[in-house]
């Protein structure tokens, strides 16, 4: 199989463009909320006696090099999914 280079470039074009569209748009929703944000006093004094007396058990989320293979093989394979429908498409076209 031969590989059509524009449209491997077009497929990673594709593929970034994506991915910097959703960075943007959870930056956006963070100014966003950071914006509308209004602090009450009172509420937090309240809420600040329940903290100190419990104990809560979880796990805390970080963003560890497991995490940033998964997102990069993620990538990866929205990128051959492209390329593939694209070269389906285009050889559909080619035979009309």
């Amino acid at each position: 199989m031969r590989l059509n280079k524009p449209l491997v470039l077009e497929s990673i074009i594709v593929s970034l463009l994506l991915t910097v569209g959703i960075i943007c748009w959870q930056v956006i929703q963070g100014m966003i909320l950071t914006y509308q944000y209004k602090p009450d006093i009172v509420a937090s004094y309240t809420s600040m006696e329940k903290l100190q007396s419990k104990v809560v058990f979880g796990t805390v989320f970080r963003a560890d090099l497991t995490f940033m293979l998964l997102i990069g093989a993620g990538l990866f394979l929205f990128t051959c999914l492209y390329y593939r429908v694209r070269s389906r498409m285009k050889q559909r076209k080619a035979r009309l």
